[in-house]
């Protein structure tokens, strides 16, 4: 995903703690969606525009005009909690980290990725974990695991990290 929200380079983007990554990632997907709802809004007018005989006037630049001040706006306001709420390291009041608000897991949540992405990132995450029996009894607690990796690739996952017991 490539961040423009704010000025970050990629560098910066890895060093950034899971909860600022989701931070990051939510206001992006955000604003994303801002520009997405403008550029619709903005086509819808000018099509208006177009069908009663008014595009060669200046309703059209006004109207573009006030909506992308409102976009600004909005951008900004998603601009400075994210810049807050990064500096506390914390999710805001809502909880919003992305998904369902809910998750308290390890790993950033990304429906994004492939479900092979994702496997390998929940993986990553649970390998680390030096006592085997207590790395798969966290597994079988993640529920966030569960609905993110499907159960096949959660089975995988399972069956991979079981193998660890036997050793």
């Amino acid at each position: 995903m490539t961040y423009d929200i704010i000025d970050i380079s990629q560098e910066e983007a890895e060093k950034l703690t899971t909860v600022q990554l989701k931070l990051l990632r939510t206001a992006q997907q955000k604003k994303n969606e801002l520009t997405v709802k403008l550029d619709n809004e903005l086509e819808e007018y000018t099509i208006l525009t177009l069908t009663n005989g008014s595009y060669l006037s200046s309703l059209n630049e006004e109207y573009a005009k006030k909506a992308r001040a409102e976009y600004e706006r909005q951008v900004e306001v998603l601009r400075e909690q994210l810049i807050f709420n990064m500096s506390l390291g914390e999710p805001t009041v809502d909880g919003d980290t992305g998904d369902d608000g809910n998750d308290d897991s390890g790993y950033i949540v990304d429906y994004e990725l492939t479900y092979l992405e994702r496997y390998i990132q929940v993986r990553d995450y649970y390998l680390p974990i030096a006592d085997p029996a207590e790395r798969l009894a966290l597994l079988r607690a993640d529920e966030v695991a569960q609905k993110y990796l499907g159960q096949t690739y959660y089975n995988y996952l399972y069956d991979y990290l079981s193998q660890f017991l036997n050793q």
